[in-house]
């Protein structure tokens, strides 16, 4: 195949999920055969030719990888070429040019309201400093991005930013056969909408979709992931790193089949192959950035715990980041200064892991924590907590590393206390189960998974549904709802349904005011003898609703891998009356749709 990998920039300090996304295009190409490797890219911000050559340098990536971004390549376009790019008609002239101008690159320049300072207008410039794109706020017509020829014509617009990249990404990805994998976040919230597409589209989940994962898989989603998780059938693939993630995946109640257990890699690097050298029981590292989410407070604060004891314990933390200055007075204020050491980004991770006796991991959540597994393959010992997620799929408590309470710290300090005082022979062998334990997760190992998984994906067939205005709601003839031990059966009377609409037909059950929401899929299907009448049976766990107790959901019905803004409202039947099933009231709202709410 020819393989497109989608990124919304490369940022020379890279996080997780763009190092796991080069590991595998590297792995890709030394395990495998593919035709090309391509990386998308579309942050303006970006120097192309610089970051490629930077990446070489540093071996994250091969010559013969191509690496475009949106920008130059556009300003390479000839006329024709951008005819490509399919648009809608001009609504209107372009607007003159006003307010503030903040250059911020060579071909790149904002405009700023000179009174608010919010940001009315974008424009991408050519070489030459002629228009190419205008991003423009319209006050009576909204976003309008608007493409110009060379010459500086007008040529086509767009309403919405992601209908501009997706014109874009259609008109580049032309080789066959292909595969488009996205990894990140912004591309994942608008490229399911190409209905048109003959290359099967992969999304590789890196963390978790929901606001709270710790409180269960039936809780919010997080705003930057709203939109790709309500769309999530219309991925041919979606590759989770974990069991647990895959858990919460299904609770969403979409069919399972499109999901792939895809796991990050190591490099063979990491795993150390010979017995380790000696190391200091006590001494701790981290791999973290210095940020919120990591809770670098949590492994200080334990090992100030430690010393209260008369337990001494050294913790290294290798990173940096916003919460530097706050972790360095928590450790003047803790009087931890010849305990915890701040060293920043550092060269010879590797020897300081190797060095260390065990690691530390107290994030709020995870995807699947690269940094524990490199320190599991370099022999330390993972003392984490119960984090979602990760954890879970790597260690066996006791036996390679050690799971403790979520957000206990004196859990913590407790499990550090009973380690150190192990007996040698039993250390020595959880070391040898660490390194053990991450060897499936080696290069080769990881692409078998993604050969295996590539070699059954299929193009799903997608309705080109965009709907701008909602739809009407679908007239139910007559509902039933009737309580079963999990939740209850909700039946819906439909009248001239087609049989093979009827049979993708989904219910939504979505929260109100919460972005939380699942799908059930019907159980049975039957018609009646007169009226040409369909009847939808859908089992609704009531597992759904228990991280939002107190919302009422609006119900609708969805055809399998449509648009979520092409879902409908249910009219409910002039005579239907509250039907309460458990702790739950089915009713009809003021204007006669079908809701649920728990009962008063």
């Amino acid at each position: 195949m020819h393989d497109y990998n989608l990124l919304w920039g490369i940022p020379e300090s890279m996080g997780g999920m763009t190092t796991a996304a080069l590991r595998r295009i590297r792995s890709f190409q030394k395990f495998g055969h593919p035709l090309s490797q391509t990386i998308l890219t579309f942050s303006p911000r970006m120097d192309t030719d610089e970051t490629r050559a930077r990446l070489i340098a540093q071996g994250k990536i091969s010559d013969d990888v191509e690496l475009v971004n949106i920008w130059p390549e556009l300003r390479a376009r000839t006329e024709s070429g951008l005819t490509a790019l399919k648009g809608e008609s001009l609504r209107a002239p372009v607007p003159p040019e006003g307010g503030e101008v903040e250059n911020i690159t060579a071909f790149y320049d904002v405009f700023r309201n000179t009174r608010t300072g919010a940001v009315i207008r974008r424009n991408y410039r050519r070489a030459d400093g002629s228009l190419l794109v205008a991003d423009i706020e319209d006050p009576k017509l909204g976003r309008r991005f608007i493409l110009h020829s060379p010459d500086g014509r007008s040529m086509t617009e767009w309403r919405r930013p992601r209908d501009f990249y997706n014109a874009w990404i259609s008109a580049v990805v032309t080789k066959e056969p292909a595969v488009v994998i996205v990894d990140e976040k912004k591309v994942s919230e608008f490229i399911h909408e190409i209905s048109d597409r003959a290359f099967p589209l992969i999304l590789f989940l890196h963390g978790t979709h929901l606001r709270h994962p710790w409180n269960g898989n039936h809780g919010q989603i997080l705003p930057r992931r709203l939109d790709t998780i309500r769309n999530l059938d219309r991925f041919d693939l979606v590759g989770v790193q974990t069991e647990q993630q895959a858990e919460a995946v299904r609770a969403l109640g979409f069919t399972e089949a499109n999901i792939r257990l895809l796991t990050g890699e190591l490099p063979e690097s990491a795993v150390l192959e010979e017995a380790p050298r000696p190391r200091a029981l006590n001494s701790a590292v981290m791999i973290a950035n210095l940020i919120a989410l990591k809770r670098i407070d949590h492994p200080i604060r334990a090992v100030a715990e430690l010393r209260n004891r008369g337990i001494d314990v050294s913790l290294t933390v290798l990173g940096e980041g916003s919460e530097r200055g706050r972790l360095e007075k928590l450790i003047d204020d803790l009087d931890l200064g010849d305990r915890v050491e701040l060293p920043g980004y550092v060269t010879d991770v590797t020897e300081r892991l190797q060095s260390a006796s065990f690691s530390m991991l107290t994030s709020t959540s995870e995807g699947l924590p690269l940094s524990m597994m490199e320190s599991m393959g370099a022999g330390c010992i993972p003392i984490v907590y119960d984090i979602t997620y990760g954890p879970r799929d790597l260690i066996e408590h006791g036996r390679n590393g050690f799971i403790t309470p979520w957000s206990d710290i004196g859990a913590l300090a407790d499990q550090i206390e009973t380690f150190l005082s192990s007996d040698e022979n039993r250390v020595d062998d959880m070391r040898r189960e660490a390194r053990r334990t991450v060897e499936r997760y080696l290069p080769e190992a990881g692409y078998q998974r993604w050969r295996d998984a590539l070699e059954e994906v299929t193009v799903v067939n997608l309705p080109d549904d965009r709907v701008d205005e909602p739809a009407p709601p679908l007239d139910a003839k007559k509902l039933t709802c009737e309580a079963t031990p999990r939740g209850c059966r909700f039946e819906i009377e439909l009248d001239q349904i087609h049989p093979a609409i009827a049979e993708s037909l989904e219910l939504v059950v979505a929260g109100r005011t919460l972005s939380t929401f699942f799908v059930s899929s019907s159980t049975q299907i039957s018609t009646r003898r007169f009226g040409n009448r369909v009847v939808l049976s859908f089992d609704v766990d009531y597992a759904g609703f228990s991280e939002s107790p107190d919302e009422t959901f609006d119900v609708f019905l969805r055809r399998a891998h449509d648009m979520w803004t092409a879902k409908r409202r249910i009219q409910t039947p002039k005579r239907f009356r509250a039907v309460q099933a458990g702790d739950r009231d089915w009713y009809s709202t003021k204007h006669g749709n079908l809701s649920v709410r728990p009962r008063s």
